[in-house]
């Protein structure tokens, strides 16, 4: 059965599924055809004898409708413009499949996630977050760069773009852009280590971005604006959680991080004793992995407080929204105005 010719995307829809597949040649375009499945399913074929082979080669351009009749004649273009050269489509094709994987598997993006994931997966959850976030950060610039082709001068322009988006409420730098370089070497390390690169650029620019600064931080220094910090915290009014957990703070002389997760099973009040694993021992070497802090007793006069409020929870400092019902930093977070000091506590 002769079939009409295909000549525009109007001509396609005259060609309905039959039961066995056929195919549809296309007006003035040798070797290309539409191939109609009893699926419905149609999809560009060219049909072609490679060079210096006499057995017919047949290569999938794509189904229609993804693929249009206009773009399948663009391909067809293509296909026999590489044939008038002698060189075979398929094996064309296949080479440039070729390397865009390569070059993927090169790409500083590669690397980048494949460091991500080889790191201690015990660290702090934000300490995780926050190398992700740089890595992502990065890689919007260079993840599709092959690792061993970026240069210095590359990772400097990248930086100093970073580090123009991150300013602070004065208009200075953060140290955002320094810290995405130190990841970045990393990566470099890790790659380097592998033989896929040969340099660390990112680690020759450090110098060459401006200083970090947050502004001015006031710390209390005398033994007068002391008293009038310690007096505000007895007389602030807010969340017991947060009042509490100031006032012990400055009996203790303990991280915040490590009296939030304080635990009542951890406590021993009658002995005055509370025994911790610090936050800042976990995972590192020579660092205290146990430690015990005795407690006053004006100490143990807040925990019993306390323990009115929160006594049948794990956390002393029970939070029913923060994530594993601990108090969160920013429930930590209290301004205390001093005369001519405010102090975040």
């Amino acid at each position: 059965m002769e079939r009409k010719a295909i000549s525009s995307d109007r001509s396609i829809s005259s060609h309905k599924p039959e039961d066995k597949k056929y195919f549809v040649a296309v007006k003035n375009h040798p070797k290309l055809f539409l191939m109609v499945r009893p699926t419905e399913t149609k999809s560009w074929m060219y049909r072609y004898y490679p060079p210096s082979n006499p057995k017919q080669s047949i290569i999938s351009i794509g189904i229609y409708p993804n693929i249009s009749y206009a773009r399948a004649c663009e391909v067809w273009r293509e296909y026999e413009d590489l044939l008038s050269k002698s060189i075979d489509p398929k094996l064309h094709r296949e080479e440039i499949k070729k390397s865009i994987i390569s070059k993927n598997k090169n790409s500083f993006n590669h690397f980048a996630w494949e460091y991500f994931d080889s790191l201690d997966q015990t660290q702090k959850s934000n300490t995780l977050i926050r190398k992700k976030g740089r890595l992502d950060l990065i890689c919007k610039y260079i993840g599709d760069e092959p690792i061993s082709e970026i240069t210095s001068p590359k990772m400097l322009e990248v930086l100093l773009n970073i580090q123009a988006n991150s300013l602070n409420k004065d208009g200075k730098p953060t140290d955002k852009a320094e810290r995405c370089a130190g990841i970045a070497s990393d990566v470099f390390v890790y790659a380097g280590a592998r033989g896929f690169c040969t340099s660390d650029p990112a680690a020759l620019i450090k110098s060459q971005l401006a200083k970090s600064s947050y502004g001015h931080r006031p710390a209390v220094t005398k033994p007068k604006d002391l008293a009038k910090l310690l007096k505000a915290i007895e007389t602030i009014e807010g969340d017991p959680n947060t009042i509490n957990s100031l006032r012990l703070l400055a009996l203790l002389f303990v991280r915040n991080g490590d009296l939030r997760r304080m635990r009542w099973a951890d406590l021993d009040l009658e002995a005055g004793r509370w025994q911790l694993k610090p936050l800042k021992g976990q995972g590192k070497v020579n660092m205290v992995k146990d430690m015990v802090v005795p407690l006053p007793r004006q100490a143990v006069n807040i925990l019993r407080e306390q323990h009115k409020i929160h006594g049948h929870t794990e956390y002393v400092f029970f939070s029913q929204t923060a994530k594993k019902h601990k108090m969160t930093p920013a429930v930590k977070s209290v301004q205390l105005n001093l005369g001519d000091f405010s102090y975040a506590a």
